[in-house]
This record gives C-alpha cells, sequence and structure tokens, in this order.
C-alpha cells in the first residue's frame, strides 16, 4: 500500500517522514486531537483567562502567572491585524505581523511562545500553528537533533518565532510536498492544513524522542 510522504524542516532542517498518512491517524489517540477538536466558547476576536484551559491537553505548563497576565493584559491584544488568510497563504510582512502578537503574548509573566501559540492557535487555526519548545523549536528548527534532544528552552525572541513561521510556511508550500497535503486532507478533513503538519510532527517527533520515564 502507498504511504504519504512529506518533507519537513523548512528547507534547512529536512527530514523525510514516509509514513505521514499512518502518522495522522495515530494522532487519533493522542490528548492533542482532543485540543484539535475542542470548539471553544470564548470570543474568537479577543483572547481570555479561560482561553488556557484547553492547552493542557497539548502539553502546556500554563500557570497562575498566565491566567493572572490574561486578566490583566488579554484587553491589550489586538488580533483584529492579523491575515485574514490560511499561514501558506500569507507574505512575509504578513507572518511578521503575525509574530508580533505572538511576541506581545509571549513577554507577559507565566507566557513564552508555546503557551501564546497554543492560546492563540485556537482563535485562528488556519493562520497560527502550535510553537512548542520541544517539537518546534528543540527538534523541527535544530539540526542538531535527534542526535541532541530536544530542549525545553522557553523562546521568546521574535526573530526565531519569524523563522520558525517562515520554515512552517515553506513546508506548506514546497512542491514535493503539495499531493501529499492533499492526500492527509482526504484523512482529516476538518482539519487546516497547519494542524496536519502539527499532527504528522508531533508524532514523528514523539516516536524518535520517546517521553523519559
Amino acid at each position: 500500500m502507498t504511504t504519504v510522504r512529506l518533507v519537513l524542516g523548512g528547507g534547512e532542517c529536512d527530514r523525510v517522514i514516509e509514513n505521514a498518512d499512518h502518522l495522522l491517524r495515530q494522532y487519533r489517540d493522542d490528548t492533542g486531537c482532543y485540543y484539535l477538536d475542542h470548539q471553544p466558547v470564548t470570543p474568537l476576536g479577543q483572547v481570555v483567562p479561560e482561553d488556557l484551559a484547553v492547552t493542557l491537553l497539548v502539553n502546556s505548563q500554563a500557570g497562575w502567572r498566565a491566567f493572572r497576565s490574561l486578566q490583566l493584559h488579554a484587553a491589550s491584544l489586538d488580533l483584529s491585524h492579523l491575515p485574514q488568510r490560511p499561514l501558506e497563504q500569507t507574505t512575509i510582512d504578513e507572518r511578521t505581523q503575525v509574530k508580533e502578537v505572538i511576541v506581545a503574548m509571549a513577554q507577559w509573566p507565566g507566557f513564552a511562545a508555546s503557551v501564546a501559540t497554543k492560546v492563540l492557535h485556537k482563535k485562528r487555526p488556519d493562520l497560527i500553528p502550535v510553537l512548542d519548545n520541544q517539537a518546534i523549536f528543540g527538534a523541527y528548527m535544530d539540526h542538531r537533533w535527534p542526535a541532541r534532544p530536544a530542549q525545553t528552552e522557553s523562546i521568546k525572541d521574535g526573530e526565531r518565532i519569524l523563522r520558525a513561521l517562515n520554515s512552517i510556511a515553506f513546508d506548506l508550500n514546497r512542491m514535493e510536498n503539495r499531493q501529499s497535503w492533499h492526500a492527509l486532507q482526504e484523512i482529516e478533513p476538518a482539519r487546516t492544513r497547519i494542524q496536519l503538519f502539527d499532527s504528522v510532527w508531533w508524532m514523528y517527533f514523539r516516536s524518535t524522542q520517546p517521553v523519559a520515564r
């Protein structure tokens, strides 16, 4: 049986994933699937403290400081200027706008890029990917992985966040992946392309670097 092949790594840290369809089906048993399936009852145009709850399904380290930050600062975060199209259709200038929103939230106490994007992804599931500390910054963006295990460093730096957005957009658009994204969409038609990316990459990451017990 033919398997679906993806090349992921933004053209800099490329890895060939031969069984992307199998990994996508496996993701159905991961709690991250519950996160993607969850339909928030909070406003789509703004973040509120209650938005933290669903992030617990995707290894979020959110605590009381993050909740308090949302109480104090959420009203200052303007989501209206975000591009009104999927990440794979954005320009570099539009991805810079996305980066600015993530960076603003990442500076709040209790936040960094990981928790910020786990909140923001539920607001714009076709535009803002989940930038997990280990899976994205520690593995996907690091050419030393898996020879060097993914680190858990918290990322707040705008340059690294923009680089991650650009790399993911590159993989969503690269010619060799074009038919594969369509094939994966047939398996999970409700998923956005960045959700397909996140599901496959997370399962590949965890199959390569299992959780230490």
